[in-house]
């Protein structure tokens, strides 16, 4: 069996380290395994580059010429969008590997699938759902707007009011597309299967809740004084860490919150001993009397895993977040978490368990599960041994391997759960494509907002 993963790049970016790990994974439980690539940053042979020595030329182009179109529509930035206007056909590249399997993982980098999937119906499909972007017009997280279950239109991080914008005509470009085409998505999260499930996007195709995997034998509880010397940390701080991609610039990450959250705790005896540890950014501008060290970008596993041991607790304070992998990384270097009680970050977090799930977007409450949590792991070590046990036996990358082999077998012997090919054939104008949007709003689980 041969596996062909998809991904703009290979090792550069969260997305990417996990597609990058899955293929890794796959490679070690004995799977012909390859990733197909627009821009290679390792320096593995299994690691392919669609453009070869041109690669990088190529991933820097058309990164640019796919925001185009956004400059001329009033793009807000408030967060990615993806428009994938340039064709990016890998169907070629298949057809010398030969796979069996043809995976798809993050879209962007202008590095984007959509009318070239119509000529891959020789394989069997599997698209992880990383983020929002394929069940969208192009955002990559859609906020507070759904209208993506009905059509996008109006798009409000394009600053549109018309009900033909670029998020419809993306979205009824990612619709043509895959009419009639089967394919088995992946979801990192039951929050996000739960939105790909009334997808129109993905009406009649299986959906399944598969986690992101981690190398636990990597990621694991360290000698936490070994670990602030190596990072030139203080052995007197309780550390609180935060770090993620543009961490303190991109608005969904949650800084904000976190700064009010510090804030908060500033004000209360003892402070003096609390740091804040930011890694992802450059720079960090708070305006609290905590001490804050920001260390950058980290990009190898190994240092990246004694930074989490550095920390007594690691907030992931994000508005919208698929499936938090530093929150993973952290729970299997037991240390507890501190998030938000929304999107994918209940699946990892278990409340006063190894960590603290505090009242969506409540800096109040958040401030709260800080202290709690610092308090709990002050008095006894049962927070950090409930998040590495959590990690072992939820998110060990050799479990999340062996549970995609067993979806690939399953599909090569024709048991996939659901196809296009079971309902009807779809239209993009009357009644047809109607139903399948009520059909999506209709099947909203209990209790989702």
């Amino acid at each position: 069996m041969r596996v062909i993963h998809v991904s703009p790049t290979d090792i550069d970016g969260g997305a990417a380290k996990g597609s990058y790990n899955l293929h890794r994974g796959l490679q070690k439980a004995g799977v012909d395994s390859m990733l197909l690539v627009q821009r290679k940053y390792s320096d593995d042979p299994s690691v392919i580059a669609l453009n070869g020595v041109h690669s990088d030329f190529y991933d820097r182009v058309r990164d640019r010429l796919d925001r185009v179109p956004l400059a001329l529509v009033g793009w807000t930035r408030q967060n990615w969008w993806t428009v994938g206007w340039l064709p990016f056909d890998v169907s070629s590249a298949l057809a010398r590997l030969n796979p069996d399997i043809v995976q798809f993982h993050w879209a962007g980098r202008g590095a984007a699938v959509i009318e070239s999937m119509k000529r891959l119906r020789r394989y069997h499909i599997v698209w992880t759902l990383r983020d929002m972007w394929p069940l969208t017009g192009g955002c990559h997280y859609s906020g507070d707007c759904e209208k993506f279950l009905t059509e996008c239109h109006d798009c409000p991080q394009l600053r549109s009011n018309f009900p033909i914008d670029l998020a419809r005509w993306q979205w009824l470009r990612k619709f043509r597309s895959r009419q009639n085409l089967p394919i088995t998505y992946i979801a990192l999260s039951s929050w996000l299967a739960d939105y790909a499930r009334r997808s129109p996007l993905v009406h009649g195709n299986e959906v399944t809740v598969i986690p992101t995997g981690i190398d636990t034998a990597v990621y694991t509880p360290m000698d936490k004084a070994r670990a602030r010397a190596f990072w030139g940390l203080p052995d007197d701080k309780r550390i609180v860490l935060f770090g993620a991609v543009k961490a303190t610039s991109d608005r969904r990450k949650g800084f904000a919150y976190l700064q009010e959250a510090l804030t908060r705790l500033a004000a209360k005896e003892g402070s003096e001993r609390l740091m804040l540890v930011v890694f992802g950014s450059s720079s960090v501008g708070i305006d609290t009397s905590l001490e804050v060290r920001s260390v950058g970008w980290v990009g190898d596993d190994g240092p990246l895993a004694q930074l989490y041991a550095c920390a007594d607790v690691m907030v992931v304070p994000s508005l919208q977040e698929n499936f938090g992998k530093t929150a993973l990384e952290a729970l299997a270097c037991g240390v507890p978490v501190i998030a938000f009680k929304n999107t994918g970050m209940t699946d990892i977090v278990d409340h006063r368990i190894n960590g603290y799930l505090a009242r969506d977007l409540s800096a109040e409450d958040l401030a709260e599960g800080i202290a709690w949590c610092l308090q709990q792991t002050a008095e006894s070590d049962l927070l950090s041994v409930n998040a590495r046990n959590k990690a072992m036996r939820s998110f060990d990358l050799t479990q999340m391997a062996a549970r995609h082999i067993a979806l690939y077998h399953r599909l090569m012997e024709g048991k996939a759960c659901a196809t296009v090919e079971q309902v009807p054939n779809f239209r993009l104008v009357g009644n047809d494509l109607n139903n399948v949007i009520q059909e999506g709003l209709a099947s909203k689980p209990a209790g989702t907002p």
